[in-house]
């Protein structure tokens, strides 16, 4: 009984002193805490920091060559800084409204080069191409290739990149037949080939289905005709992508969204210059 009473009273006596060390520890981190916003208060008091050593004209130069990331955390670190960046904030924001202008003419030029490649004949058409062949196949088409226990290669190669474009997750393998089967199973299947943006295909899928360039429609002819329409269709996507028209569009997207980031900064610098 004394020794299950002695072993209790021991097991107590190290309980407290491991909530004495967690007290005492809490105590140390929140003193650090409390030192460091001091520090950050009340600059002048913090012997180590290096920036109140550096003269002001220095420190003005190297705030210029910031990026924007860096010039928004810089400010954090000391009641200085955070004076010298807004300060210099005017002249950030004039900076950056120079170079949205730039963008905004770039933009316009882009825009009406865009309209004129638009009324290119050859364009229409390529899309038209790519689409033909496409209206004349059947769901009946697409249940007999689907049927096929073991495609000839150059089928699967040509169904395994119309399952890529459908779908960015898709992986392209050797004896990938069953998967392929699962997609053409879709009752949608065709419909979602003729629904597809074009401009959601990225540069990965793009690569990948440019080897179609290496095959003829008369080769896929010879095994499937849905083969061959299939093929068309890459094909004509792979041309359409190519062509300075898309390239305008692309461009035009990443103009729009540079200046729609650049507005946004200014209206961020202008909320910290006014605080």
């Amino acid at each position: 009984m004394l020794i299950t009473l002695q072993q209790e009273l021991n097991n107590l006596q190290q309980s407290g002193k491991e909530k004495e060390q967690r007290i005492e520890s809490l105590y140390i981190n929140l003193q650090e805490i409390y030192n460091l916003q001091s520090n950050l208060d009340k600059p002048a008091q913090t012997k180590n920091n290096m920036l109140h050593q550096v003269r002001p004209e220095v420190f003005h130069q190297i705030i210029q060559f910031l990026d924007l990331k860096s010039f928004f955390q810089f400010r954090l670190l000391s009641r200085r800084a955070n004076d010298v960046i807004k300060l210099m904030i005017p002249q950030k924001i004039s900076c950056i409204q120079k170079q949205m202008s730039e963008h905004q003419d770039e933009l316009q030029l882009k825009i009406q080069l865009s309209q004129e490649e638009a009324k290119d004949e050859n364009s229409q058409n390529m899309l038209q191409a790519a689409f033909d062949g496409l209206n004349q196949l059947q769901k009946a088409h697409i249940n007999e290739l689907k049927a096929l226990a073991r495609p000839t290669e150059l089928i699967e190669r040509i169904i395994n990149l119309i399952c890529l474009i459908l779908d960015s997750k898709f992986k392209i393998q050797k004896d990938n037949w069953r998967e392929c089967q699962k997609i053409l199973s879709r009752q949608d299947f065709l419909q979602q080939i003729i629904s597809l943006d074009i401009n959601s295909i990225n540069d990965k899928q793009l690569k990948q289905i440019e080897q179609v360039e290496s095959i003829s429609p008369e080769q896929a002819g010879a095994q499937s005709i849905v083969a061959r329409s299939l093929l068309i269709f890459l094909k004509g996507v792979v041309n359409i992508r190519q062509t300075k028209l898309y390239i305008y569009q692309n461009q035009i997207k990443e103009l729009k969204l540079k200046i729609k980031k650049e507005e946004q900064v200014i209206e961020r610098l202008g909320k910290i210059m006014n605080k």
